[in-house]
Parts: C-alpha cells; structure tokens; sequence
C-alpha cells in the first residue's frame, strides 16, 4: 500500500468549505487514506484556523509560497476566487509540484493560454475542477453515447433562479459548455442569442453548437426563471439518454437521475444520493490523484481548460460564428 501524498491547500471560501475540504477529509481518513493535508492557506487567518480545526489540516498559513517552501507538498490544490486563480497558479506551476484548481482557468482567455502554456512548459502534472466530467451520471452518459453512437443530438438546461451577475456567463455557463465539449468533441461553430433582463446586466443565453463531428447541439440557459434545474440529453438513432443532476444543482421538488429510452421503452437508474459522489467532487479529486499517480496527464487539464474558456468567452460575447475566427479582444 503507498503512503498517503503530502498535500496543502489554498483558499478556504464557502465552495471549498462545502464541497473540497470535505472530499479531501474523506480521502485523508478513509480505510486507504490517499492524502495527508499538511496546511491550509487563506487571508483571512482565523477562518483557515477554524477550517483546519473543522477538516484536520495540521497547519495554517495566510503566505502560500511561504507555506509550499516549509511544507514541501506532493500535491497542491487552489480554491480561490476566480479572479485571483491565474495568479496564484501562475506562480506554483514552475515548480513542477502537481497542482489541481478550480475553474475557469483564469477570468480571460489570455490568462487560460498563459496557464496552459506554463503547465507545458514546466511540465506540471494538473486537472482543472470541471466537476461534471466527474459526475457518475455524466460519466455514464459518455459511455452510453460512446457505446451507442453516432451521437446526433445533443440538448442541455440550465435553469437557475436570481443569478443576475454579469458574469454568468463565463463564471457558471462554461460548466454545461464544457461538458458538452466533454460530450461532442471540438466545436466548430456557434450560434449564440441572448434575452436581456431589463435594468440589468444580467442576460439568458440560447446557444447552438456544431461540432467538427457534426454533432449539433442546443444549450438554454434561463438565470432567473424560478427554479434550478441542469439536465443533459444525448440522442442517437432510435435510442437517447437523459441525466437530471439532483441538489444543488436542481430544485429538490425536480425529478433528478438517469433514464434511457429506447423503441418507446424506458428503463431508470438508481443514482447515489450522496452529494459528494453525485456532485462529482469526491470522483474529480480520486481522478487527479489516478493522473498523479499514473503520470498520465488527464483529459480535465489547463492544456484542454483554456479552449472551454474561449468557448465560453465567446458565448458570453454574443458571438456567432466559426469558433476558429472569435477574436477575444472584443468586448462583451
């Protein structure tokens, strides 16, 4: 049995707090630990301590780089905000320590390249917290397309309620967007329209994709329509395939799980309730340790991460068009 990898974290905010601290609790104390958390990090000094205290990290720092040089990890994981994630990374990945962080990659596309240039360069083992490639239900979507293919038909909702934030649309649409990447390959074309909310910034998006495989998929996003609900279809000749995400991703009064249709049949899967495993936060943790272990760079990667970005840059741009022709430098 291998010893447990040294790890150290930064960033103890509310995501981390509710879904990474305790998935790497659960893989620190488990029968098989397969990490060690040496030291949490976080401005804010007495909320690291008591994050410490709440998850079993053994240390408490508020200078990271100070913290990687006297811990000397194995591993290190980045949770902070969006806005501060390419700096951050940008100084960890030259170290070669492998590093997992949370999406997006940066808040432009520039500093996605940037990033995925760095990692190449350096040669940095990293995966990128695109949670739904960890989903069991997403996963077994995948492979029923693959099984079942060629795909032809691609739909996804996201339904969310009072999300107004200008931002929307790179800092929470790039999960579906991604995923459907994650689904149909390269995309080709896109064709993006969008429905203001008067007053605001805040905008619901209607996208078409095309994919080089010639896949076409249909993305709505509604920010402020009353519910939350996030549903995934995939159709391929007389057979198709529908995942509901459960909590927190739907409204819990939604119907929530797997179901496979086929000849006017359907036949329901029992999906797990625990929202750590469900949410795909225990699965994407167990899958950068596989990478790390293996050595063999996964497919939830900065190197990968930035084209989800562009996609989604391009998106919340209101562009339309050949994907290859987005210039970034337009504003929104």
């Amino acid at each position: 049995m291998s010893l447990p990898l040294r790890a150290v974290h930064i960033g103890a905010g509310e995501f981390s707090e509710r879904f990474h601290a305790p998935a790497l609790n659960r893989l620190a104390t488990g029968e098989a630990p397969r990490v060690s958390l040496e030291a949490i990090c976080d401005l804010n000094q007495d909320r690291a301590g008591e994050f410490a205290r709440r998850f079993g990290y053994a240390h408490v720092y508020s200078d990271f780089l100070r913290m990687v040089d006297e811990r000397k990890p194995e591993l290190i994981y980045c949770t902070v905000q969006p806005t501060a994630t390419a700096e951050v990374v940008a100084k960890l990945l030259p170290m070669g320590i492998p590093i997992f962080t949370e999406k997006p990659p940066g808040v432009t596309v520039a500093q996605a390249e940037l990033l995925a240039e760095l990692a190449q360069q350096y040669k940095t083992m990293n995966y990128v917290a695109f949670n739904r490639r960890a989903m069991p239900g997403l996963l077994r979507l995948k492979h029923w397309a693959e099984e079942n293919g060629p795909i032809r038909y691609i739909r996804v909702e996201m339904l969310r309620n009072r999300r107004l934030e200008p931002e929307f649309g790179v800092g929470t649409a790039i999960h579906p967007l991604d995923c459907l990447r994650f689904l149909g390959g390269d995309v080709r074309e896109v064709e993006t329209r969008c429905r203001p909310y008067p007053g605001t910034e805040a905008r619901d998006y209607l996208v078409r994709l095309h994919f080089h495989s010639g896949v076409v998929a249909d993305l709505a996003i509604l920010v402020d329509c009353g519910l939350l609900r996030e549903t995934y279809l995939v159709h391929a000749g007389r057979r198709m395939m529908e995942v509901a995400l459960n909590d927190p991703y739907s409204s819990s009064f939604c119907a929530h799980g797997e179901w496979r249709y086929q000849d006017n049949t359907v036949a329901v899967t029992d999906v797990s309730t625990d929202d750590l495993v469900a949410g795909g936060f225990l699965g994407e943790h167990n899958l950068f340790l596989d990478a790390v272990q293996s050595g063999n760079l996964p497919n939830c990667c900065l190197q990968d991460a930035r084209h989800s970005l562009r996609l989604a840059t391009a998106v919340h741009q209101q562009y339309s068009g050949p994907l290859s022709q987005f210039q970034t430098e337009l504003q929104p």
